[in-house]
């Protein structure tokens, strides 16, 4: 934690309370994909920075979401550490889609990622403090 009280972003984890400019967190709701009816709400801090959400193990767990790979992580001070990664149906204002996850170890940060964020639509307003939705994108030849 900083001296003026605000929260501290480092390789994707925070510590203290209160969160720095630009920083914010949005509630999302977590679901296994083997049992879409089990849930469980959660906070998590936006960051554009980290290429998977990381989601806290115990929660995963609870939900009954199966590990199918291990892979490694580099953090912003380039040290490198390996993490177990599945997929959960993730659902933030409606949008809802099946993105990859790391499971977060006891003290790490819950965070939304950039991959999540790019399959569910949504642009950062680190201003407002807040997700905008946008329409997604493809490339397909229509007509000949």
């Amino acid at each position: 934690m900083s001296g003026n009280g605000e929260r501290q972003h480092d390789c994707g984890f925070t510590k203290g309370r209160k969160l720095a400019m630009g920083l914010f967190q949005v509630k999302v709701e977590l679901a296994s994909l083997a049992a879409p009816t089990r849930t469980e709400e959660l906070s998590l801090l936006v960051d554009t920075g980290a290429t998977l959400s990381w989601i806290p193990r115990n929660v995963l767990e609870r939900l009954g979401v199966a590990v199918f790979s291990r892979l490694p992580f580099t953090l912003a001070d380039g040290r490198t550490l390996e993490r177990e990664t599945s997929a959960v149906l993730l659902t933030i204002d409606g949008r809802k889609a099946a993105v990859p996850v790391a499971l977060g170890e006891p003290g790490e940060e819950a965070v939304l990622g950039a991959t999540a964020l790019e399959i569910l639509g949504l642009l950062v307003d680190p201003v407002a403090q807040k997700l905008v939705p946008r329409n997604l994108l493809a490339l397909i030849s229509i007509g000949g």
